[in-house]
């Protein structure tokens, strides 16, 4: 097994309000996109995937069905799922579209006189209370108040 297997490959958000099947889909997509997994390269089996991530195998199968309906993996009877296309060469316009609008609210910052270590604390700050508001909305949906 490989260094970079050692990290589990998906672990649920229960912040989001995205199903599971919904955020293994686009984590796998995301992995395939930055070339973690490359093409012809085996996916971790349903079952493992499943075990290692505490989710259901039905959650991963239709996870999987998904990512082959979109082209990015094939299935091959008897053998597993691998990935089909090589999305690393492929522009992705969703997170170019993203990096252009970070890439701007940088560059308004930095006109603000604000420097590049300002700029990330920050965005660190506001990504946790993003963060933090995701987490009181998912112990509100699900009634859990208790001490953390």
């Amino acid at each position: 097994m490989s260094a970079r297997r050692e990290q589990p490959i998906f672990r649920v958000d229960d912040t989001s309000d995205l199903p599971i099947w919904v955020q293994l889909r686009n984590r796998i997509t995301y992995l395939i996109r930055t070339g973690h997994f490359k093409p012809g390269e085996q996916l971790p089996s349903i079952r493992s995937l499943a075990a290692e991530a505490k989710i259901n195998y039905n959650t991963v199968t239709k996870a999987y069905r998904e990512l082959e309906l979109a082209g990015l993996v094939v299935m091959v009877r008897g053998r597993g799922m691998y990935v089909e296309k090589n999305l690393a060469e492929e522009a992705e316009p969703d997170l170019a579209a993203a990096d252009m609008l970070l890439e701007d609210c940088v560059r308004r910052y930095r006109t603000l006189g604000m420097t590049f270590d300002e700029i990330r604390d920050r965005m660190e700050s506001f990504t946790e209370s993003l963060r933090s508001e995701a987490e009181d909305a998912a112990r509100t949906r699900t009634g859990y108040h208790g001490q953390d």
